[in-house]
Protein backbone atom coordinates (compact mmCIF):
# COMPACT_ATOMS: atom_id res chain seq x y z
CA UNK A 1 0.00 0.00 0.00
CA UNK A 2 1.06 3.25 -0.20
CA UNK A 3 3.02 5.70 2.25
CA UNK A 4 2.81 9.50 2.53
CA UNK A 5 5.14 10.47 4.52
CA UNK A 6 7.93 0.57 6.34
CA UNK A 7 22.69 0.10 9.93
CA UNK A 8 25.52 1.80 10.09
CA UNK A 9 26.83 4.17 12.37
CA UNK A 10 27.36 6.63 9.18
CA UNK A 11 23.64 7.03 8.70
CA UNK A 12 22.29 6.47 12.36
CA UNK A 13 21.89 10.19 13.39
CA UNK A 14 20.60 12.14 16.65
CA UNK A 15 17.13 13.78 16.25
CA UNK A 16 16.73 17.46 17.11
CA UNK A 17 17.63 18.07 20.85
CA UNK A 18 20.04 15.19 20.97
CA UNK A 19 17.83 13.01 21.72
CA UNK A 20 18.00 12.87 25.66
CA UNK A 21 14.68 13.82 26.11
CA UNK A 22 12.65 11.63 23.49
CA UNK A 23 10.17 9.37 25.79
CA UNK A 24 10.93 5.36 26.16
CA UNK A 25 7.78 4.22 23.57
CA UNK A 26 7.62 0.73 24.48
CA UNK A 27 8.96 1.27 27.78
CA UNK A 28 6.82 -1.06 30.93
CA UNK A 29 7.00 -0.57 34.85
CA UNK A 30 8.07 -4.24 34.76
CA UNK A 31 9.85 -5.32 31.77
CA UNK A 32 8.93 -8.71 30.05
CA UNK A 33 11.73 -11.17 30.99
CA UNK A 34 13.18 -11.33 27.22
CA UNK A 35 13.77 -7.69 27.58
CA UNK A 36 15.89 -7.91 30.28
CA UNK A 37 17.34 -11.33 28.95
CA UNK A 38 18.34 -9.30 25.93
CA UNK A 39 19.83 -6.25 27.81
CA UNK A 40 21.81 -8.86 29.90
CA UNK A 41 23.58 -9.69 26.38
CA UNK A 42 24.57 -6.08 25.49
CA UNK A 43 26.20 -5.61 28.76
CA UNK A 44 27.84 -8.30 28.67
CA UNK A 45 29.13 -7.50 25.12
CA UNK A 46 29.88 -3.61 26.63
CA UNK A 47 31.98 -5.52 29.34
CA UNK A 48 33.83 -7.60 27.25
CA UNK A 49 34.80 -4.10 24.91
CA UNK A 50 36.81 -2.71 28.19
CA UNK A 51 32.83 -0.82 29.09
CA UNK A 52 33.27 1.79 27.51
CA UNK A 53 31.04 4.80 29.26
CA UNK A 54 27.59 5.54 27.83
CA UNK A 55 28.08 8.61 26.76
CA UNK A 56 31.40 6.93 24.13
CA UNK A 57 28.57 4.27 23.28
CA UNK A 58 26.11 6.93 22.52
CA UNK A 59 28.79 9.09 20.01
CA UNK A 60 30.05 5.79 18.57
CA UNK A 61 26.02 4.98 17.67
CA UNK A 62 25.62 8.79 16.86
CA UNK A 63 21.12 7.90 16.65
CA UNK A 64 20.56 7.88 20.16
CA UNK A 65 21.94 9.78 23.71
CA UNK A 66 22.98 8.98 26.51
CA UNK A 67 19.39 8.22 28.81
CA UNK A 68 18.69 5.79 25.35
CA UNK A 69 21.77 3.85 25.92
CA UNK A 70 21.03 3.87 29.52
CA UNK A 71 17.33 2.23 28.96
CA UNK A 72 18.71 -0.25 26.99
CA UNK A 73 21.26 -1.40 29.06
CA UNK A 74 18.83 -1.52 31.64
CA UNK A 75 16.21 -3.28 30.58
CA UNK A 76 13.77 -0.81 30.75
CA UNK A 77 13.64 -0.28 26.68
CA UNK A 78 13.98 -2.68 24.03
CA UNK A 79 15.84 -1.63 20.93
CA UNK A 80 14.80 -1.77 17.44
CA UNK A 81 17.07 -3.87 15.30
CA UNK A 82 18.44 -0.76 14.03
CA UNK A 83 19.60 0.74 17.49
CA UNK A 84 20.66 -2.77 18.22
CA UNK A 85 23.24 -3.18 15.23
CA UNK A 86 24.46 0.83 16.03
CA UNK A 87 25.04 -0.93 19.64
CA UNK A 88 26.88 -4.01 18.56
CA UNK A 89 29.22 -1.82 15.98
CA UNK A 90 29.84 0.95 18.97
CA UNK A 91 31.12 -1.96 20.77
CA UNK A 92 33.17 -3.87 18.13
CA UNK A 93 30.58 -6.95 17.36
CA UNK A 94 29.23 -8.01 14.19
CA UNK A 95 25.49 -6.88 14.71
CA UNK A 96 24.57 -10.24 13.07
CA UNK A 97 25.50 -12.31 15.95
CA UNK A 98 22.53 -10.65 17.83
CA UNK A 99 20.12 -11.17 14.93
CA UNK A 100 18.54 -14.25 16.04
CA UNK A 101 18.50 -13.21 19.82
CA UNK A 102 17.16 -10.09 19.31
CA UNK A 103 14.74 -11.79 16.55
CA UNK A 104 13.40 -14.00 19.57
CA UNK A 105 12.95 -11.84 22.20
CA UNK A 106 11.17 -9.31 19.99
CA UNK A 107 8.90 -11.68 19.45
CA UNK A 108 8.08 -13.17 22.84
CA UNK A 109 7.57 -9.45 23.97
CA UNK A 110 4.92 -8.69 21.42
CA UNK A 111 3.09 -11.56 21.73
CA UNK A 112 2.95 -11.07 25.54
CA UNK A 113 1.70 -7.49 24.78
CA UNK A 114 -1.33 -8.98 22.77
CA UNK A 115 -4.34 -8.87 24.89
CA UNK A 116 -7.83 -9.34 24.58
CA UNK A 117 -9.22 -7.74 21.26
CA UNK A 118 -10.81 -4.27 21.65
CA UNK A 119 -14.50 -4.23 20.59
CA UNK A 120 -14.89 -3.85 16.88
CA UNK A 121 -18.06 -3.45 14.50
CA UNK A 122 -18.86 -6.81 12.99
CA UNK A 123 -17.68 -6.30 9.07
CA UNK A 124 -20.33 -8.26 6.38
CA UNK A 125 -20.18 -11.74 6.02
CA UNK A 126 -19.96 -13.77 2.75
CA UNK A 127 -22.23 -16.76 3.03
CA UNK A 128 -23.45 -19.13 0.76
CA UNK A 129 -27.09 -18.50 0.60
CA UNK A 130 -27.45 -22.63 -0.72
CA UNK A 131 -25.76 -23.98 2.68
CA UNK A 132 -26.86 -21.05 5.03
CA UNK A 133 -23.50 -20.98 6.80
CA UNK A 134 -21.14 -17.85 6.88
CA UNK A 135 -17.81 -18.43 5.11
CA UNK A 136 -15.90 -15.53 5.92
CA UNK A 137 -15.75 -12.06 7.57
CA UNK A 138 -15.11 -9.46 4.59
CA UNK A 139 -15.78 -6.13 2.98
CA UNK A 140 -15.53 -4.90 -0.07
CA UNK A 141 -14.36 -1.66 -1.05
CA UNK A 142 -14.74 0.04 -4.40
CA UNK A 143 -12.40 2.68 -4.66
CA UNK A 144 -9.26 4.34 -3.12
CA UNK A 145 -11.18 6.56 -0.61
CA UNK A 146 -13.37 3.38 0.85
CA UNK A 147 -10.30 1.54 1.51
CA UNK A 148 -8.10 4.14 3.02
CA UNK A 149 -10.83 5.10 5.02
CA UNK A 150 -11.94 1.85 6.78
CA UNK A 151 -7.79 0.69 6.76
CA UNK A 152 -7.16 3.77 8.86
CA UNK A 153 -9.77 3.88 11.34
CA UNK A 154 -8.73 -0.27 11.89
CA UNK A 155 -5.17 1.06 12.19
CA UNK A 156 -6.11 3.78 15.30
CA UNK A 157 -7.62 0.55 17.31
CA UNK A 158 -4.49 -1.47 16.89
CA UNK A 159 -3.53 -2.70 19.84
CA UNK A 160 0.29 -4.26 19.32
CA UNK A 161 1.10 -4.74 15.53
CA UNK A 162 0.99 -3.45 12.24
CA UNK A 163 2.71 -4.57 9.02
CA UNK A 164 2.29 -3.13 5.97
CA UNK A 165 4.44 -3.43 2.76
CA UNK A 166 4.67 -0.48 -0.19
CA UNK A 167 5.04 -2.35 -3.84
CA UNK A 168 3.93 -0.08 -6.27
CA UNK A 169 6.54 1.84 -9.66
CA UNK A 170 6.19 5.30 -8.71
CA UNK A 171 6.98 6.66 -5.14
CA UNK A 172 3.75 7.72 -2.54
CA UNK A 173 3.88 10.87 -3.46
CA UNK A 174 2.39 10.80 -6.41
CA UNK A 175 -0.72 8.78 -5.74
CA UNK A 176 -1.60 10.51 -2.63
CA UNK A 177 -4.90 11.51 -2.20
CA UNK A 178 -6.53 13.15 1.19
CA UNK A 179 -7.91 9.61 2.51
CA UNK A 180 -4.11 7.68 1.77
CA UNK A 181 -2.46 10.55 3.72
CA UNK A 182 -4.85 10.37 6.51
CA UNK A 183 -4.26 6.88 6.40
CA UNK A 184 -0.45 7.04 6.28
CA UNK A 185 -0.52 9.56 8.79
CA UNK A 186 -2.50 7.13 11.25
CA UNK A 187 -0.08 4.61 11.11
CA UNK A 188 2.89 6.81 11.97
CA UNK A 189 1.26 8.50 14.59
CA UNK A 190 -0.08 4.96 16.09
CA UNK A 191 3.41 3.97 15.84
CA UNK A 192 4.99 7.36 17.39
CA UNK A 193 2.44 7.78 20.20
CA UNK A 194 3.50 7.67 23.69
CA UNK A 195 1.94 4.90 25.19
CA UNK A 196 3.33 2.02 28.03
CA UNK A 197 2.16 -0.66 25.46
CA UNK A 198 4.24 -2.62 23.18
CA UNK A 199 3.63 -1.66 19.50
CA UNK A 200 5.60 -2.60 16.57
CA UNK A 201 5.28 -1.34 12.98
CA UNK A 202 6.77 -3.35 9.98
CA UNK A 203 6.71 -1.68 6.80
CA UNK A 204 8.06 -4.09 3.51
CA UNK A 205 9.22 -1.39 0.60
CA UNK A 206 9.23 -2.76 -2.80
CA UNK A 207 11.48 -0.62 -4.42
CA UNK A 208 11.61 -1.10 -8.47
CA UNK A 209 15.03 -1.61 -10.28
CA UNK A 210 15.84 -1.91 -13.20
CA UNK A 211 19.63 -3.55 -14.36
CA UNK A 212 20.61 -3.59 -10.75
CA UNK A 213 19.40 0.09 -10.29
CA UNK A 214 16.73 1.64 -8.36
CA UNK A 215 14.33 3.64 -9.86
CA UNK A 216 15.83 7.32 -9.44
CA UNK A 217 12.07 8.78 -7.75
CA UNK A 218 11.30 6.12 -5.51
CA UNK A 219 15.16 5.84 -4.34
CA UNK A 220 14.29 10.09 -3.36
CA UNK A 221 11.77 8.47 -1.34
CA UNK A 222 12.66 6.37 0.09
CA UNK A 223 15.64 8.36 1.77
CA UNK A 224 13.30 11.09 2.92
CA UNK A 225 11.18 8.53 4.45
CA UNK A 226 14.15 7.37 6.24
CA UNK A 227 15.13 10.73 7.57
CA UNK A 228 11.42 11.05 8.98
CA UNK A 229 10.86 8.03 10.66
CA UNK A 230 14.54 7.01 12.40
CA UNK A 231 13.57 8.83 15.44
CA UNK A 232 10.38 6.65 15.69
CA UNK A 233 12.05 3.47 17.73
CA UNK A 234 8.47 1.13 17.07
CA UNK A 235 8.83 1.64 13.26
CA UNK A 236 11.27 -0.24 11.16
CA UNK A 237 11.05 -0.57 7.08
CA UNK A 238 13.03 -2.90 5.40
CA UNK A 239 13.30 -3.48 1.04
CA UNK A 240 12.00 -5.76 -1.30
CA UNK A 241 14.01 -5.41 -4.68
CA UNK A 242 11.35 -5.19 -7.01
CA UNK A 243 12.53 -5.92 -10.62
CA UNK A 244 8.47 -6.55 -11.90
CA UNK A 245 7.25 -3.45 -14.15
CA UNK A 246 3.87 -3.98 -12.34
CA UNK A 247 2.55 -2.69 -8.82
CA UNK A 248 2.49 -5.66 -6.32
CA UNK A 249 -0.33 -6.97 -4.62
CA UNK A 250 0.05 -4.50 -1.17
CA UNK A 251 -1.56 -5.54 2.51
CA UNK A 252 -2.26 -4.43 5.83
CA UNK A 253 -2.24 -6.77 8.80
CA UNK A 254 -3.44 -5.14 11.86
CA UNK A 255 -2.63 -7.20 14.99
CA UNK A 256 -3.92 -11.07 15.02
CA UNK A 257 -7.18 -10.19 13.16
CA UNK A 258 -7.99 -8.08 9.95
CA UNK A 259 -6.26 -8.49 6.79
CA UNK A 260 -6.61 -5.29 4.41
CA UNK A 261 -5.95 -6.64 0.93
CA UNK A 262 -5.71 -3.29 -2.04
CA UNK A 263 -5.42 -4.06 -5.71
CA UNK A 264 -3.71 -0.89 -7.83
CA UNK A 265 -2.93 -0.69 -11.62
CA UNK A 266 -4.20 1.18 -14.62
CA UNK A 267 -4.36 5.26 -13.83
CA UNK A 268 -2.08 5.81 -10.58
CA UNK A 269 -4.92 6.78 -8.11
CA UNK A 270 -6.75 3.74 -9.01
CA UNK A 271 -7.39 1.60 -5.97
CA UNK A 272 -10.11 -1.41 -4.51
CA UNK A 273 -9.68 -3.96 -2.21
CA UNK A 274 -10.78 -5.88 0.65
CA UNK A 275 -10.48 -6.73 4.33
CA UNK A 276 -11.10 -10.50 6.25
CA UNK A 277 -11.29 -10.90 9.81
CA UNK A 278 -10.64 -13.88 10.68
CA UNK A 279 -7.86 -15.36 12.59
CA UNK A 280 -6.62 -18.12 10.01
CA UNK A 281 -7.14 -16.31 7.40
CA UNK A 282 -4.74 -13.48 8.97
CA UNK A 283 -2.21 -16.50 10.00
CA UNK A 284 -1.36 -17.50 6.26
CA UNK A 285 -0.70 -13.76 5.93
CA UNK A 286 1.21 -12.81 8.76
CA UNK A 287 3.51 -15.96 8.00
CA UNK A 288 4.22 -14.72 4.59
CA UNK A 289 4.96 -11.09 5.77
CA UNK A 290 7.08 -12.69 8.31
CA UNK A 291 8.92 -15.07 5.80
CA UNK A 292 10.14 -12.09 3.61
CA UNK A 293 10.86 -9.90 6.46
CA UNK A 294 13.25 -11.86 7.80
CA UNK A 295 15.41 -12.29 4.32
CA UNK A 296 15.18 -8.46 3.63
CA UNK A 297 17.71 -5.58 4.02
CA UNK A 298 16.66 -3.21 6.53
CA UNK A 299 16.16 0.53 5.03
CA UNK A 300 18.97 2.53 6.24
CA UNK A 301 21.47 -0.61 5.69
CA UNK A 302 20.02 -0.19 1.95
CA UNK A 303 20.72 3.21 1.55
CA UNK A 304 23.71 2.91 2.76
CA UNK A 305 25.17 0.19 0.46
Amino acid sequence: MTDNDEPTASFCVVPPGGGEDMPARGASAQPHPAQLAFAAVLRELRRTAGKPTEEAIARKMACCGRSSVSAILNGRRFPSWEHTAAFARAVGTDPEKLRAQWVGASRQIEEAAKGPPAPRTPLPLISDPQAGEAILAAHWYRNNREFYEAAGERARQARSEIRVTYTRRYPPTQYTTPASAAYFKAILDWAGEDSDDERSVRRIIGVPERDGRPDADMFTWARQHYDDTRHILTYEASVLRWTAAADGLNMALIDDSVVFLAFSGGPRQKLNGLSIEDPTFMTYFAAYFDQLWATLTPLGTYLDE
